[in-house]
């Protein structure tokens, strides 16, 4: 590569750049710029890649005027160049990349005075336009604030997007930093960008206020140099290029940057701020710098609804107030009117109720400000509008309606999305876009796998195929009314509610409907239950009522499964017996899911602990089910599923496994192989033989299940990674826990990367990996796995979630099995209140926390009083699980191996 000159004055590092470039130029005198700009676009880099070179850019970097953003761009122009024209001539040094590098990268830092303007000389200051009035009560949001200003001091970006869903206070931020940015001179212009002549007159107006200031008004031109908006736009487009001056342009709320095609200002000395709900990729450049701007932080919602209110108090009106008179609290604040004090400390009082309000707003600036309206205009109390706007039968049009209006912004919560979905419906298949947002509506607000809106399904209820499916949701992502992004889809609650109730009311059964067969079609397809679940609850609460059209839409059956599946069996007991109540009412007790609720009723008591209760009830729901549905229906079958499955729970591994063989052989010939059923009958053979006192067999069992799922399904999918949580358990119970580390710590790593650290299937992996950590003796590091495990699946799944309350029983006992016994049972006593609660006192998870407790109590020098709880425990496992239970044998051992230090 050509060697740049040498010995050139360091003090002006952009002239020692452009020398070099200008010799290098003129080893190709005959070439134009454009035939030299195709060929370093045609240039590979050593990466492989290629970058885009235009002559115009060329003709910039030769004069001076401008400086490569990119060194890739100075490669691939130096690289085509020696290409074309050979070595350096007359012994010059050999090539050297790095010396290009060094004299790019000091003309390209050196750029950054000339945006800076001096304190000491500052030049005129020209402002045209008008910035928005500062919104009353207006937030700083500091750490937006931060990254736009941040984002202006830096020589590489020239522009700066804010783009976000209408009403979140982009145009606010914009102001304030169009504010800071003034006093050290230059240009600074607001212009309005709703559209191509919005921007044409705003250009036009910009550059005559700055003719009239750098010229002399030519004769017979009355507006200066240009005598039409188009030509005047030109002109100013063209000295932005080239001013030596610094300058900000704020483009406000740009709806089609397409239109603003060579229209964008570009310059060396200026940057441009640009605010609009798109995310089109022609504003992602590589001098842009792009800021989200979404809902409000919750401190920052209550703070503004606290300031907003308070005014109006102030003012003398009669509006709802933010202090009761029965609190007589005093709160401190900060000058921002943010509370001082613990910051994760539950809010209570008059807080307590902005709080309320605001997270039932979902932060949404402006349904914020119009909602602070609303109750100013109105003197509705803010207990009385949270009730309002829990009322499904309320409208969202008169709750925030046009007559308060939103400070600062025009347009009402539900007008801002109506027009966002206009321009969302231009970029795709037309209806497409305007159903997949119905859609969407009827989901959870955060995050729907991508999956259910691009289903048979869906596409079925949009008329159109997956592409056009797939060209509805990136329209609507462009136009900020959701965000797809990671293969998820979120969607603001109250955007969701205004969409549900623009829906005309003979399409909602229908709507559905489609939305409950979409999750149902992704829950088949092996989608991660979590991360439907949420959707089902949604489309249940907003329109249950279709979801019964011939029978129970099967997507219903979800929500026991689920629950049940995370351990959540209480909260499966209510939900299902609320749904068969509903059933029994709609079908009669001789229908289909009549008995499928029925079922999973008596499972789920099962899985609370009385398992003889459950298992006589499954009795007679077998003779029922084999009377109306026959022998070989699949529902039957389910229900000789559970019916084995309470066997084993009773203590009858040897029992339970004879009937799971025979109905793993008739599941596999009436639904084949790869049914769920199938496969679960074979999960639960496979559990026999390890709570029969075979480990190695159920080791064997599971190791072939898993092998078997990776070879159809892939190692990575949830359902292997899950079969290996499976065997490493057991590879453990057949003696070797370091293997069974080993095992874990692999389910554990997939499990994270399929499906995230928090996910419920690896906090249960991590707190197995933790717990046989223990095993092989290192306490220590069982108790600092278990810790973070418990912290994490506190913050993820809840306090009282069953499997939270195991890692912490575990991390209690561990504890008190790595040194400190007192602290151990000090918080498994507690924590065994908190599980009877959640669980029942019968629970198997109650019922070893106990055990543990007697352990522990043994541990710490007290064998009378551990001989004295683990005797009543034997007692109540007699009772709950019977003689034979393994766990119950387990603890008759234990007492025995007692019985002398009592």
């Amino acid at each position: 590569m050509a060697q740049p000159p040498q010995g050139q004055d360091p003090a002006d590092p952009r002239a020692e750049f452009v020398a070099a470039l200008i010799r290098l130029r003129g080893r190709l005198p005959d070439v134009s710029d454009e035939v030299l700009a195709r060929r370093a676009s045609a240039t590979a880099l050593p990466s492989g890649r290629r970058v885009s070179v235009n002559a115009r850019r060329i003709g910039e970097w030769l004069s001076g005027r401008s400086v490569p953003r990119d060194f890739e761009q100075v490669f691939a122009l130096v690289r085509a160049v020696e290409t074309a024209g050979g070595a350096a001539a007359g012994g010059a040094p050999g090539p050297s990349v790095e010396g290009w590098r060094r004299l790019w990268r000091a003309a390209h830092e050196h750029r950054a005075p000339a945006r800076t303007p001096t304190a000491t000389a500052p030049a005129a200051e020209l402002v045209v336009g008008r910035p928005p009035s500062d919104a009353a009560s207006l937030r700083p949001r500091p750490d937006l604030a931060d990254a736009i200003d941040e984002a202006l001091r830096d020589p590489a970006v020239g522009q700066v997007v804010l783009t976000g869903p209408g009403g979140s206070g982009k145009s606010q931020l914009a102001a304030a930093a169009f504010h800071r940015a003034r006093g050290g001179g230059g240009l600074f212009a607001w212009i309005g960008a709703s559209s191509r002549q919005s921007v044409l007159t705003g250009y036009a107006r910009t550059w005559r206020a700055l003719a009239a200031g750098l010229h002399d008004r030519p004769a017979g031109s009355p507006d200066g140099y240009g005598h039409d908006e188009e030509t005047q736009a030109d002109l100013l487009i063209a000295w932005l290029r080239t001013a030596s001056q610094p300058w900000l342009l704020v483009l406000d709320d740009v709806d089609d940057p397409a239109e603003l095609d060579g229209m964008w200002p570009l310059g060396d000395a200026g940057r441009c701020v640009v605010t609009t709900r798109r995310r089109d990729a022609v504003l992602l450049r590589p001098e842009s710098r792009l800021i989200q701007v979404g809902m409000f932080t919750p401190a920052e919602s209550a703070a503004y609804l606290r300031s907003r209110l308070a005014a109006d108090q102030v003012a003398g009106g009669d509006g709802p107030g933010i202090v009761s008179a029965a609190s007589g609290a005093e709160l401190r604040r900060d000058p921002d009117g943010d509370p001082v004090g613990d910051p994760d400390a539950a809010p209570t009082g008059p807080d307590a109720e902005l709080a309320g309000l605001a997270a039932a707003l979902g932060h949404f600036p402006l349904a914020l400000s119009q909602a602070a309206a609303y109750l100013i205009d109105t003197g509705t109390s803010l207990a009385d509008y949270r009730r309002l706007l829990a009322d499904r039968r309320e409208r969202l049009a008169d709750l925030f309606p046009a007559s308060s209006p939103a400070d600062g912004h025009a347009r009402t919560v539900a007008g801002t999305w109506q027009l966002a979905a206009q321009r969302a419906a231009a970029l795709a298949k037309p209806g497409t876009a305007q159903r997949l947002l119905e859609l969407a509506a009827l989901l959870a607000p955060a995050g729907v796998p991508e999956q259910v809106l691009l289903g048979e399904a869906a596409c079925a209820w949009l008329g159109g195929t997956r592409r056009e499916a797939s060209a509805a949701l990136r329209a609507l992502h462009r136009l900020s009314l959701l965000t797809h992004a990671d293969a998820a889809i979120a969607m603001h609650a109250l955007v969701q509610r205004a969409v549900r109730e623009a829906v005309p009311e003979p399409e909602l059964p229908r709507l559905a409907r489609a939305a409950a067969d979409a999750l149902e079609q992704a829950w088949i397809a092996g989608v991660d239950p979590a991360a439907l679940y949420d959707s089902i609850e949604t489309v249940r609460r907003e329109a249950g009522e279709h979801l019964w059209h011939g029978g129970l839409h099967p997507v219903l059956r979800r929500i026991g499964e689920h629950l049940n599946r995370v351990g959540r069996a209480t909260a499966a007991l209510g939900a299902v017996q609320d749904l068969l109540r509903e059933a029994r009412a709609r079908l009669g007790e001789e229908h289909r899911d009549v008995l499928v609720l029925r079922t999973q009723v008596a499972e789920t008591q099962g899985d609370l602990g009385d398992a003889a209760g459950a298992r006589a009830e499954l009795r007679a729901l077998l003779a029922d089910a084999r009377l109306l549905l026959g022998d070989d229906d699949a529902d039957t079958l389910q229900i000789r599923l559970h019916l084995a499955r309470q066997r084993l729970d009773l203590g009858d591994p040897p029992g339970a496994r004879e009937e799971l063989s025979v109905l793993s052989r008739d599941a596999a010939r009436l639904l084949g192989d790869v049914h769920p059923l199938t496969l679960a009958t074979r999960r639960y053979v496979a559990l026999t033989f390890g709570l029969g006192g075979d480990p190695a067999a159920a080791r064997d069992a599971f190791a072939q299940l898993a092998a078997e799922s990776e070879a159809r399904l892939g190692p990575d999918h949830l359902e292997t990674l899950n079969l290996l949580d499976f065997v490493g358990r057991w590879i453990g119970e057949s003696g070797d826990a370091e293997q069974a580390v080993v095992t874990y710590q692999r389910a554990v790593t997939g499990l994270a990367a399929a499906v995230g650290p928090l996910h419920h299937d690896t906090l249960m992996a991590r707190h197995n990996l933790a717990y046989w950590r223990g095993l092989t003796g290192r306490h220590d590091l069982a108790v600092a796995e278990f810790t973070i495990a418990a912290e994490d699946a506190v913050r993820a799944i809840g306090p009282r979630h069953p499997t939270t309350l195991t890692v912490q029983a575990n991390l209690a006992y561990w504890r008190g099995l790595a040194g400190d016994p007192e602290r151990g049972m000090s918080e498994l006593g507690a924590l065994h209140a908190v599980i009877a609660e959640v669980m029942s006192p019968v629970h198997p998870r109650a019922l070893r926390t106990r055990q543990q407790l007697a352990e522990l109590r043994h541990r710490a020098g007290d064998p009378a009083g551990a001989y004295a709880e683990l005797t009543v425990l034997l007692r109540d496992m007699r009772e709950a699980v019977g003689d034979t239970h393994p766990r119950t044998r387990e603890v008759a051992a234990q007492l025995d191996s007692w019985r002398g230090e009592a």
